[in-house]
């Protein structure tokens, strides 16, 4: 088990290991992941921003069938109820990766 994991309010661990297998199988098309050379260990500064984005991630602005953006209230709700002080850091880190992960999808439908 990795030594990065998060524990979620039901007692659910997700480990880094997990949360990378989900975010490969969701792109499009689905990749496989490097488990054979990767470790993911995340700063603590990033452990916080991390859970708020795995929480969220799903939770998006659209137009059309077009994704726009992250749902800030979705991140914000999430922030509070995990009373997250530095809220404004955690946002704009979750929004960055958001917008990551959301641009390679956007590469690999092309």
């Amino acid at each position: 088990m990795a030594a990065s994991r998060i524990v979620l309010e039901d007692g659910t661990v997700l480990t880094k290991c997990d949360q990378c297998r989900a975010m490969h199988a969701e792109r499009i098309p689905p990749t496989t992941p490097p488990c054979e050379t990767c470790w993911i260990e995340l700063n603590d500064e990033n452990q916080e921003p991390a859970l708020i984005y795995m929480m969220t991630r799903g939770q998006v602005v659209t137009l059309g069938e077009r994704t726009i953006d992250i749902s800030i209230p979705a991140i914000k709700i999430a922030m509070d109820l995990y009373k997250i002080k530095n809220q404004k850091d955690c946002m704009e880190k979750v929004m960055n990766l958001f917008h990551h992960f959301e641009s390679e999808r956007r590469k690999n439908e092309s």
